[in-house]
């Protein structure tokens, strides 16, 4: 069990997006992320979440997101700003991409987005320039221990983040361990089930996960099934219609990052969430009852006539 140390708190800059959820007993999702953006890896999950059952989805970004100004370049002629010379971008982008994340979640349902504003100072897959002995990145013991007040407070049923990898960006790595770490702090009634998320294809279901070397609160359940949310689920007018369209929707928000536009209509077809294995009993039982209902049909199928151009049946 990790303690949470006699630290102080980072603030949290709060965003109220929606309403909230319209059924207090429906599911309870929090997603846990390093940069503005990164959500858009759950959108599916938390609107359908949010929309069809009625829960509730919030979001807690520990960065700026200030490091993403290398590839701004179209975002200077919407903003009037030379955003990708570094100065620039670095005391621009914080404001621009909050705006940009609380328009994204408003997309897909989000209550709130807790802003705990730590430094996105460079990409690197090293988890250590954050979480290593004497790293000053970010505040990791006051993010630790806010973290675990966000979900006290919270009350939430299902913890998300990003599934770590070798491969992972450090600052995805050190969001998930430090959520995980978060959730150890907490008694064990108190504990939501967390979850990591991968992006797969209908045709390749991806490598076994197994979590960080020489972080084993990664580690994913032995054995433990992992849970698909089918990005790809028809519905509409002749089924036309499916949840890439909330995610390309979040991702057009993020106009600042250039790269994020280049996942619009293409990209994973399945969001793919392991169990971590530090998980109580029953919470495969839970996932699984959870992911069941988010498969159930959401919208009415309506049929039309020739005065909608549509043939007759």
């Amino acid at each position: 069990m990790v303690a949470c140390t006699a630290t102080t708190p980072v603030p949290i800059d709060t965003a109220y997006v929606t309403e909230g959820p319209r059924d207090l007993e429906a599911p309870r999702v929090l997603a846990v992320v390093a940069h503005p953006d990164d959500d858009v890896a759950f959108a599916g999950l938390m609107y359908k979440n949010a929309t069809h059952l009625g829960g509730l989805a919030d979001v807690c970004v520990l960065t700026n997101g200030e490091g993403g100004f290398k590839y701004a370049t179209l975002a200077e002629s919407i903003y009037g700003l030379e955003l990708t010379d570094e100065d620039v971008g670095r005391r621009e982008l914080p404001a621009i991409r909050r705006q940009e994340m609380v328009d994204g979640a408003r997309v897909m349902n989000v209550r709130r987005v807790m802003f705990l504003r730590q430094q996105d100072h460079r990409y690197t897959t090293d988890e250590f320039e954050i979480m290593g002995e004497g790293a000053e990145v970010w505040d990791v013991d006051g993010v630790r221990q806010t973290l675990a007040a966000i979900m006290q407070e919270g009350g939430y049923d299902f913890l998300v983040t990003f599934f770590p990898d070798e491969g992972t960006h450090g600052h995805h790595k050190s969001a998930a361990l430090l959520a995980l770490q978060a959730v150890e702090s907490l008694p064990l009634e108190e504990r939501p089930v967390t979850l990591g998320v991968r992006f797969v294809r209908d045709d390749d279901p991806g490598a076994t996960p197994s979590g960080l070397a020489g972080w084993p609160i990664t580690d994913a359940t032995e054995g433990a099934p992992t849970f698909d949310f089918e990005r790809g689920q028809g519905f509409g007018y002749q089924d036309k219609l499916n949840y890439h369209i909330i995610a390309n929707w979040a991702i057009a928000a993020h106009r600042s990052q250039g790269t994020m536009q280049l996942f619009m209509g293409r990209g994973s077809d399945i969001e793919n969430y392991v169990l971590y294995a530090h998980n109580p009993p029953g919470a495969a039982a839970a996932t699984r009852a959870w992911f069941e209902r988010l498969a159930e049909p959401q919208f009415v199928t309506r049929s039309y006539g020739p005065s909608a151009g549509a043939p007759r049946p």
